[in-house]
């Protein structure tokens, strides 16, 4: 496979995101797999997350799709 070969992979990846209907992200909770999940704290410290469910805190948090 040569670069360009890459290239044209990458952009045939881009156009099929593009035609996906629109929709939002939810945070999921990697350890409890619950959605009520918040911010928690930020600024310098990059954004840290908690879950509601389990009281999970940190920075790894799951995304999901949802299509309206």
């Amino acid at each position: 496979m040569t670069h360009e070969d890459d290239i044209e992979s990458i952009e045939k990846e881009m156009l099929e995101e593009l035609k996906k209907p629109p929709g939002r992200r939810i945070l999921v909770c990697p350890v409890c797999g619950s959605t009520d999940v918040t911010y928690y704290m930020g600024l310098k410290m990059g954004y840290q997350y908690q879950c509601k469910s389990c009281n999970y805190v940190g920075a790894l948090v799951l995304e999901e799709d949802v299509t309206l």
